[in-house]
């Protein structure tokens, strides 16, 4: 009781914190460095050795590459990566570089006791969009309020966040090198490598022979409405468009869609727009520019061309069968 009593809510500025806590804004913890001393000149995209030093952004890519010249590192960790005109940012605890002049590196202010990490977590939660084109730190940002706990709870909140970023990362690392050795056993499975390293070629038969074209258009009736599909581009499946009228659809050449066939997009095939049809999609229709096809009986499994496909071979000949645009492809 003496603990659900400690922590009973009090509101503020910000809406409502635990009692005990405060409301402050981040200008009270941070100060900033300007970047020009950091700026990286030279980016490689692979590490050439150990001691290259990570050049950053503070956007998606993170990581943009690596220097050898070591003159324009910051070295004073941990920092918070602040991208001046987006405001994303990233917590950083290793020696980097930067690229570009529109990123600030928050720091520390001397001699204020606080935890560093719960701060850049508290500023996860900040809700803000930056719509106009205009640098944000000194003018809006620095001045928004986070809530702020005594110090040991402050310690405690980041411990348990960064054991659960420990987590993330490790599943993130995890399914990346899975996607990597699915994409190995693909490549040998499909293109078969022999243990002298040399490419052993299977039987390569024209897809002429294991696929027979669909043909069943109709002409719709223009008092009916119809539920026509769509093929997501790089082999992420069919999904379903809203209903529309025989009459909208006018001349337009449209057949039934049957199921376990072979369809693609022939506008985005260069996209890898391909799919395999399933009893959910009977009844629906698709326009000509969406040709299907029935495996060969006793000859083909969908599920095999549909993993050639997504193998980067298959992406290749996807591409090459392609005029490079948006167009009918051939």
């Amino acid at each position: 009781k003496k603990h659900i009593g400690n922590m009973i809510s009090k509101f503020t500025d910000i809406g409502k914190i635990y009692n005990g806590w405060d409301a402050k804004e981040l200008e009270c913890f941070l100060d900033y460095v300007q970047p020009t001393n950091f700026i990286s000149e030279n980016i490689e995209k692979e590490k050439s050795n150990i001691n290259c030093i990570p050049v950053l952004t503070a956007g998606k890519s993170f990581i943009l590459g690596y220097t050898n010249d070591n003159h324009k590192t910051f070295r004073k960790l941990p920092i918070i990566l602040f991208d001046d005109f987006t405001t994303d940012n990233k917590y950083v605890h290793f020696p980097f570089q930067i690229r570009s002049s529109a990123a600030k590196i928050l720091v520390p202010k001397e001699n204020i006791n606080f935890d560093f990490k719960f701060v850049f977590n508290a500023m996860q939660q900040i809700n803000f969009v930056s719509s106009d084109h205009k640098r944000y730190w000194i003018s809006e940002y620095q001045l928004l309020t986070i809530p702020f706990p005594p110090l040991a709870e402050q310690q405690k909140i980041a411990e348990i966040l960064t054991t659960w970023d420990i987590a993330i990362n490790t599943s993130k690392s995890t399914l990346e090198e899975l996607i990597k050795q699915k994409k190995w056993l693909a490549y040998n499975l499909l293109f078969n490598r022999n243990t002298d390293n040399q490419k052993e070629i299977k039987n390569l038969v024209p897809l002429s022979k294991l696929l027979i074209r669909v043909k069943n258009s109709f002409t719709p009736d223009p008092k009916t409405y119809y539920k026509q599909i769509g093929i997501r581009s790089h082999t992420k499946g069919i999904f379903y468009k809203e209903e529309v009228s025989g009459l909208s659809l006018g001349n337009k050449s449209v057949f039934h869609i049957e199921p376990n066939c072979f369809i693609l997009n022939i506008v985005f095939a260069w996209e890898h727009a391909i799919a395999k049809t399933t009893l959910n999609e009977v009844g629906m229709i698709a326009s000509h520019r969406f040709p299907m096809f029935k495996p060969v009986p006793e000859k083909l499994d969908l599920d095999y061309l549909l993993h050639f496909f997504k193998s980067q071979k298959g992406k290749d000949l996807l591409g090459l069968a392609s005029p490079g645009g948006a167009g009918r492809n051939k």
